[in-house]
């Protein structure tokens, strides 16, 4: 099963506040928890783990087609 994981750096994330919903990756239940709480990788990790995932996941949705046009792909860098 996947999640929607939010990018925890910028974007607009605040304190109870998501980011935008572009800035999604898909990861699995572990990934999405191994990301978020940080308790077996380092900050750094954290980050390429999911910049990663957005990266596959933006190219996932432009390739098939359920990007809306409208909508900027998103251009992250950490």
């Amino acid at each position: 099963m996947t999640q929607v994981a939010h990018s925890n750096w910028g974007g607009g994330k605040g304190r109870g506040i998501k980011c935008d919903d572009n800035l999604v990756a898909a990861l699995c239940i572990k990934c999405h928890y191994d990301i978020d709480q940080g308790a077996t990788l380092s900050k750094i990790d954290r980050q390429s783990m999911w910049l990663n995932a957005h990266r596959n996941t933006i190219k996932f949705l432009v390739d098939s087609g359920q990007w809306l046009n409208e909508i900027p792909i998103p251009l992250v860098e950490y």
